[in-house]
């Protein structure tokens, strides 16, 4: 993800979160920005736009919390706002230069379409598997490596509400 600072233009580097709901999304976004926005999974909330700065390595970045998506092929008006998004076609919101998608360790297999979605899209991207902490307690676990050389991509492991990982993702961005 480090050519995304080489190669963009002068300005915060624009970074998206993408995951599908209750993925720990907004968690992460609270760790990296230091704000603390609402978590909840009624009607709405995740169709506000959330956005929030942050310093990486002496470059101000802007992280932009997109709402929950199983897919990249909308099924739902909170779905196309993310499409719409990364395709550049909301007015006065510049798309994301790199993504970070975020998967619940627990259930990964429910963002295997979508991280392959994500991938396809050729931009500078990296995984944060959240929960690592319920996956260990629940007995599971995961070949962190394994997974970054299958997908071709970064994969960093982080537990957010406790701030770990949340360093190496840092320096990653």
């Amino acid at each position: 993800m480090s050519a995304v600072s080489a190669a963009s233009p002068p300005g915060p580097v624009r970074l998206g979160l993408i995951g599908s709901p209750n993925s720990g999304k907004t968690t992460l976004f609270n760790a990296l920005t230091g704000l603390r926005a609402k978590v909840g999974n009624y009607p709405g909330v995740t169709v506000e736009r959330r956005e929030g700065s942050l310093v990486l390595e002496g470059r101000d970045a802007r992280l932009i919390d997109l709402p929950g998506t199983y897919s990249l092929d909308p099924i739902s008006p909170d779905e196309a706002v993310v499409s719409q998004v990364l395709a550049g076609e909301v007015e006065g919101v510049a798309p994301p230069e790199a993504l970070v998608i975020v998967a619940d360790a627990c259930s990964l297999e429910r963002s295997l379409l979508l991280i392959a979605q994500v991938v396809a899209e050729d931009r500078p991207t990296c995984l944060v598997l959240t929960m690592m902490d319920e996956l260990a307690v629940r007995g599971g676990s995961l070949d962190t490596s394994r997974l970054q050389d299958a997908l071709g991509i970064p994969v960093v492991p982080v537990v957010g509400h406790k701030g770990l990982g949340i360093r190496q993702l840092r320096v990653l961005l």
